[in-house]
């Protein structure tokens, strides 16, 4: 249920119904008829994808977003795509989407047996008519049993908290500059060997299982990546 609560925050924060802070837990535990335990949980998923800074005895404030760019991409909201964006949604066409066994490279790229069966996704997606990036995501069905073809046209993640009640836990992300190969270079509309900005990954369950992995080559000008850390003081 906390997971639920979550979303529904962040899309609240998002839509910018909570500009300088949170309610208090006693408000939220009103709104979503909810435990505080449970309320507690949820604001602690919000706080770890890096929207929200807390101060003790002052409550929970609102990160903002530098104001320079309307293309934020915040790489700690890992399982939901749709929500790294401002000024979205993200629109779809999907290339192609079928099933494949993993190969050695996929295997390696997801961290999962060759052989594993696999959604493949391939989606072009604008953002207000702009190509934002080329996506190509993989779902292990041993995790993720059925995609639809309407579920890729729109938000994947959002289809699988809905249908199965996944849940991404743990995300690895890595951001490099690559090459673009003759196949990506003619989707994106490019001259083959152009360089462009690739995030690298892999979306793991409570119970370590890996239920997506992809890369995802952006193109969109003026991109600018955001990211939340949490200090640990491990002397205490």
């Amino acid at each position: 249920m906390y997971h639920a609560i979550a979303q529904d925050i962040i899309k609240s924060i998002m839509a910018d119904e909570y500009t300088t802070k949170l309610p208090t837990e006693k408000v939220l535990m009103q709104r979503f008829d909810a435990s505080r335990n449970t309320i507690r949980k949820a604001i602690d998923v919000v706080f770890r994808h890096g929207l929200l800074r807390r101060v003790q005895g002052s409550g929970n404030f609102i990160i903002k977003q530098p104001a320079n760019s309307g293309t934020i991409l915040n790489l700690s909201i890992g399982f939901d795509r749709a929500a790294m964006v401002e000024g979205g949604p993200l629109v779809s066409q999907v290339v192609t989407f079928d099933k494949v066994q993993a190969d050695d490279r996929l295997a390696g790229q997801g961290n999962i047996a060759v052989g594993t069966e696999l959604y493949r996704v391939i989606r072009l997606r604008y953002l207000k008519g702009t190509l934002y990036d080329l996506e190509e995501s993989y779902f292990p069905r041993t995790v993720v049993p059925f995609l639809s073809t309407d579920s890729v046209q729109h938000s994947i993640f959002a289809f699988l908290r809905e249908a199965y009640d996944i849940y991404g836990s743990t995300t690895e992300n890595y951001v490099h500059q690559v090459r673009l190969n003759d196949e990506r270079a003619a989707l994106i509309g490019v001259p083959v060997g152009d360089k462009t900005m690739c995030l690298d990954a892999i979306n793991y369950l409570a119970n370590g299982d890996v239920f997506n992995f992809s890369q995802t080559f952006f193109v969109y000008p003026d991109l600018e990546l955001y990211y939340h850390t949490e200090n640990i003081d491990l002397q205490k």
